[in-house]
């Protein structure tokens, strides 16, 4: 099969059972549980840039390159170990200040931090995959992962007749379980080629040459993140988890056309620019505009989708204090929109190694979004969120693309 092809009906899976898995909890957990669901969801991905600290920002620039990638890949691994005491205390640290503390007994903690691993751990080698043209390998996880989670709630719903947020968290784990033996077994036998590495603490200067580097990146993060999940918290705060569970499932919903441009199209070409770039090769030009038109159209056609669909799903779901807020849906498909527009002009500034002015920007919307957010949400609740969202995705794609027309002029005019 055409890998390109392949890689698009990978996602579609992907996204589908996505979609039938939040629409099914929502269904048949109490809002208030969905919301904590949605939390525990969100914790996780965000324990995935802690653990992390986007060394894949410096690991895909070397591996890219395609020389001695066992070296720059152990080097991975070390940093991680390196790091791993302080980004495991601020995880658990962080369980007390942004999850409930109605589900915080000693299992549920365990569950929740061993998921958080296994998640980052899929990443990177879902990324390495993708980085070595293994793309087959690479949907192959992602459909594991898709599934997985999803068939082992469904069938003990069905054997049961009940489901919890208890029992989903247990399902949740031993979901990943199987997900860490899949992963484990691809990085082993096709990135690390059955070949052993040595796991060492990284020497200081070692150690502050990557960091130095990725300090651009750690920012970025941090107000990418914070941009994407301070609403959910913030409705926590103000509102409590019934009203999370609302927004969390529209959210969830509006979020998929952006998860399939990202996992379909941005993740995919970005190392193969960042190659063409360094290589000042011409082609860049042309897979660029390949880009922005894959992302364009997609995140039309899905937009579409979702809104013909939506009075369907929720019809299966019988829940009036979604279908109450349905408007806030339209919004955040909105939001959405003018954020995978961004993709186009960021992922010409990234390959340009506008690391730091990225880095501004996204540390300039994100402080907007918390301000609109407070005041938003006190006084138009879920629905001023999703507008703070829209403002700021509007915002920052009017910035990036005026700031990625400037060097993707400069691009062209050195290329061609």
């Amino acid at each position: 099969m055409n890998k390109s092809l392949e890689s698009i009906l990978t996602r579609l899976i992907s996204i589908a059972t996505k979609f039938i898995l939040v629409t099914f909890l929502a269904k048949t957990l109490t809002l208030s549980e969905y919301g904590i669901y949605q939390l525990v969801t969100y914790f996780t991905l965000i324990s995935v840039y802690v653990f992390g600290m986007e060394y894949y920002m410096y690991g895909n620039r070397e591996v890219a390159k395609g020389e001695n990638n066992l070296e720059k890949i152990s080097t991975h691994v070390n940093f991680f170990m390196t790091l791993l005491p302080i980004t495991f205390s601020v995880q658990f640290i962080g369980l007390f200040i942004l999850l409930p503390h109605e589900i915080l007994n000693p299992l549920n903690i365990l569950i929740i931090l061993f998921i958080n691993f296994c998640d980052y751990f899929n990443q990177e080698v879902y990324r390495y995959l993708i980085m070595i043209q293994r793309i087959g390998k690479a949907n192959l996880l992602l459909v594991i992962k898709s599934l997985t989670l999803m068939l082992l709630i469904v069938f003990y719903y069905l054997s049961t007749g009940t489901l919890t947020i208890e029992i989903t968290l247990l399902l949740m784990f031993v979901s990943y379980f199987i997900l860490l033996i899949s992963t484990s077994f691809l990085f082993y036998k096709f990135i690390l080629l059955k070949r052993k590495i040595k796991i060492v603490r990284l020497s200081r200067n070692n150690f502050k040459e990557i960091f130095r580097f990725l300090k651009p990146f750690i920012g970025l993060m941090i107000c990418t993140k914070g941009l994407e999940f301070f609403d959910k918290f913030a409705i926590e705060y103000y509102l409590g988890t019934t009203e999370v569970g609302i927004y969390g499932f529209l959210f969830s919903i509006a979020s998929l056309i952006h998860v399939f441009v990202v996992s379909g199209f941005y993740i995919v070409y970005l190392p193969e620019l960042v190659k063409l770039h360094e290589n000042k090769n011409k082609v860049l030009l042309n897979k660029m505009y390949k880009f922005s038109l894959l992302t364009f159209v997609s995140s039309i056609i899905l937009s579409i989708g979702e809104v013909l669909s939506i009075g369907i799903i929720l019809n299966i779901i019988n829940k009036n204090d979604i279908v109450d807020n349905l408007n806030v849906l339209y919004i955040l498909l909105g939001a959405f929109f003018f954020l995978n527009l961004t993709l186009i002009p960021r992922l010409v500034l990234y390959v340009s190694g506008e690391d730091n002015l990225l880095m501004v920007v996204t540390a300039a919307t994100f402080v907007l979004n918390v301000i609109l957010n407070l005041i938003l949400i006190r006084f138009f609740s879920i629905e001023g969120a999703a507008v703070a969202l829209l403002l700021t995705y509007f915002v920052g794609f009017l910035i990036i693309t005026f700031k990625g027309n400037k060097v993707w002029s400069q691009i062209k005019t050195e290329f061609l």
